[in-house]
């Protein structure tokens, strides 16, 4: 007959083998995805695939992390110097009543000079102060928004005094000849369009351009070209070529083929101010 030790040693080993076995059956099931697929897939005399879990790195970061949210909050905007001055500028000039079309002209002697004082000092932060004439910047389609022109109060119908304001400096620019070349059309059957001022890189560099739309539907244009020639870091000139009326063109008397000087005293990407020879501004926006 057994000895108590010798039936304590059996008890012994039989709850070892126990807790062994519970344990090896634990382990598998947590496994037991992994193993069942390797299971199925032997079972069906494929080659047995294995499933590796995803590392616990920072690189596959759980829904629940933790990771701290960053509150950003948005400054407003301040414009700077310049563009306050070009908002001012703009807000000022009175928008086309609808029976003229193109720039600004006949305004009133107060609004001119509110104009004039945010210029000057729009002028002293022009960007391409260094060399405004040979600036890329130049090039591209413009909008004509202001001609500064002179004081109408004093002035009295005559047939002549546009072409006495079209001789010298400080008569009409390219746009502003397109613009009256325009006007001479009849009413009645054309309807002119928007002004718009091309400056490219080959002569003539300036090409002004009003599209107009004829009884019936057609479309054709008025249009003026000018030479334009760097003379200095701020001096341009301007040499009119040849003006064309739906597709006619006008012979321009000789005393007509003027040049003028131009002064370009602001550039920017958006902005271009010039000044002619007598110091009258003309304000331009591009379109494009």
């Amino acid at each position: 007959m057994p000895s108590f030790s010798t039936q304590w040693l059996t008890t012994l080993a039989f709850t070892l083998a126990t807790v062994t076995t519970t344990t090896t059956t634990t382990a598998f099931s947590t496994i037991s995805p992994y193993h069942n697929a390797r299971r199925t897939s032997t079972t069906n005399n494929q080659m047995p695939t294995t499933q590796l879990p995803l590392s616990a790195d920072d690189s596959f970061p759980s829904d629940s992390s933790s990771a701290p949210v960053l509150d950003v909050q948005s400054e407003p905007y301040e414009p700077t110097e310049s563009e306050s001055l070009v908002a001012s500028i703009l807000s000022d000039i009175p928008s086309a009543d609808g029976t003229e079309k193109g720039p600004a002209v006949n305004i009133s002697r107060e609004t001119r000079s509110d104009i004039n004082e945010a210029l000057l000092k729009l002028e002293s932060l022009n960007p391409t102060a260094d060399r405004p004439t040979d600036s890329p910047l130049i090039n591209g389609v413009w909008s004509l928004r202001y001609a500064g022109g002179y004081d109408e109060d004093w002035a009295l119908p005559s047939p002549t005094r546009q072409l006495a304001l079209f001789l010298y400096s400080g008569g009409y620019s390219p746009g502003l000849f397109a613009l009256r070349l325009a006007s001479t059309l009849p009413k009645g059957l054309v309807e002119a369009g928007d002004l718009e001022i091309a400056i490219s890189r080959e002569q003539p560099r300036i090409e002004a351009s009003i599209d107009v739309t004829l009884l019936g539907g057609a479309t054709n244009s008025v249009v003026v070209k000018a030479r334009l020639d760097s003379l200095s870091d701020v001096r341009l000139t301007e040499t009119y070529e040849s003006a064309t009326v739906l597709d006619q063109n006008i012979d321009l008397p000789q005393a007509l083929q003027y040049s003028r000087d131009l002064y370009v005293t602001y550039l920017d990407e958006e902005i271009l101010v010039v000044r002619d020879g007598s110091g009258v501004p003309e304000i331009l926006v591009r379109k494009q």
